[in-house]
């Protein structure tokens, strides 16, 4: 059984909620970050940015409180933005769960429930091909079977020698961070299909764009955690180092101490 990257967050109430005020206000300013726009020459398709700091709640938080996170901030950037919220297309409506998915299943790939996120993933996968879309467009998913292969394969190797190499702590960030965004672009794509009726030529003609972006989002979320969790150790290592020498001090303390005062206090009872 393999620990898990980063804890979870098991501090006092009053410090948690101070972690996840801070968390939503990030995602609230992250939904100004600019998009990817025209994607494949589709005119006013966008790809907002905004599922790598999805992605990264779900890895900072967890599954749960990540995807709490997620949506409060989409939907505080939602209230605070002009119009009201239910006068907005239907898919911006649904985007605060969709961007809600990319946490859930990082957040599970990063506290070792692989299981939980490789069923979520395969199961987008399937409801994709069960769509009129998905068999027409077979091909269309083909980089998320990559990663899933890529995941199912090498999860046990890439973990097993985390705890020894800081490039296998990135593969592994990476890799859930992949599996994050490519779970929000799966259930982006059917939800659109299903409330607008793409054809399928327009998901074909992204194939080979739709891989390269979502690497893009995913070195983000990867990045910061592995630096987090490189800082959070040296931390560590220093905090032992500091309690290694002021327990050095307290023992030569003592020693004086018995050595002047509690010998002079013997020997000048001694008769």
């Amino acid at each position: 059984m393999y620990p898990k990257l980063l804890p979870q967050l098991r501090v006092k109430n009053d410090v948690k909620a101070i972690y996840l005020i801070f968390g939503i206000v990030l995602m609230y300013f992250s939904s100004f970050l600019p998009d990817f726009m025209d994607v494949a020459g589709l005119d006013d398709v966008r790809i907002s940015s905004i599922v790598s700091f999805g992605t990264l709640n779900g890895m900072l938080f967890g599954p749960f409180w990540g995807s709490i996170v997620s949506v409060t901030g989409m939907l505080l950037h939602e209230a605070m933005t002009e119009g009201t919220y239910l006068s907005k297309s239907t898919f911006s409506q649904i985007s605060p769960l969709i961007i809600a998915l990319s946490s859930i299943v990082a957040g599970l790939v990063v506290n070792r429930e692989h299981k939980a996120a490789k069923r979520i993933f395969l199961g987008l996968i399937v409801i994709w091909y069960l769509l009129d879309v998905g068999r027409v467009a077979f091909y269309y998913p083909w980089f998320h079977l990559l990663v899933l292969g890529c995941f199912i394969i090498f999860e046990k190797p890439i973990l097993a020698k985390t705890a020894t190499s800081k490039i296998y702590v990135f593969l592994a960030l990476f890799l859930a961070s992949l599996m994050g965004v490519l779970s929000n672009h799966m259930a982006g794509s059917i939800a659109y299909y299903l409330l607008y009726g793409l054809p399928a030529n327009m998901y074909q003609s992204v194939i080979f764009i739709y891989p390269v972006e979502r690497l893009i989002l995913a070195i983000f979320p990867a990045f910061v955690v592995y630096v987090l969790i490189i800082v959070f150790k040296d931390i560590l290592l220093s905090s032992g180092d500091i309690e290694e020498e002021i327990e050095q001090i307290r023992s030569k303390d003592l020693d004086e101490y018995i050595h002047k005062d509690v010998m002079k206090i013997i020997e000048e009872d001694e008769p």
